[in-house]
């Protein structure tokens, strides 16, 4: 999540793990990146954290004791491609009121028959940390956008707590954010 934001894409990060913790895969978002990493989706509008993270999974099983962990509340995209993978669990630390797909994805037979379970938000600082990045994220690259929009009306309280956040590309530590709550 944090080398996303460093630099200058939306701030996600992911990574799947087995039935006993081990992290067998990771991915983070990628869209913006000006390079494509090894196997990963780059400068591509799918290049999701999740997405890049599942692209490790072998196609040839189910991984229904496995979790995928992400920053932030999965999109329609990145939930359904949990689906389709047959990950077992997922656990995201942030909300996302705008493009969050957790109780908005539609269930279809695929969904009913494979079903994937769901935690998060986390509370306090982990969950509120992710949610911040993003906001900071759209608030200095897209400040009159449609995620600003919504943040504005609904949570400015997030808003002024994103705009405390040090800038991307600007060799910030994650300790320098974390900083930034108190």
């Amino acid at each position: 999540m944090w080398e996303a934001y460093a630099v200058g894409t939306i701030p996600v990060g992911a990574v799947v793990a087995d039935s006993d913790g081990a992290v067998v895969s990771r991915g983070r978002n990628r869209i913006l990146d000006d390079e494509v990493h090894g196997t990963q989706l780059g400068r591509t509008r799918l290049a999701h954290a999740e997405i890049n993270a599942l692209l490790e999974l072998d196609a040839s099983r189910t991984y229904e004791s496995f979790t995928l962990y992400t920053a932030l509340e999965p999109c329609h995209l990145c939930f359904a491609a949990a689906f389709s993978t047959r990950v077992g669990r997922v656990s995201f630390a942030g909300e996302d009121p705008y493009g969050g797909a957790v109780g908005r994805l539609v269930p279809g037979p695929d969904h009913l028959a494979w079903p994937v379970a769901v935690e998060g938000p986390l509370p306090g600082r982990a969950g509120l940390l992710p949610e911040l990045l993003h906001v900071a994220h759209h608030l200095w690259r897209l400040p009159d956008g449609n995620v600003m929009r919504l943040y504005r009306s609904t949570r400015p309280e997030l808003v002024s707590g994103a705009e405390r956040l040090p800038l991307p590309r600007t060799g910030a530590t994650l300790d320098d954010a974390i900083a930034s709550l108190d």
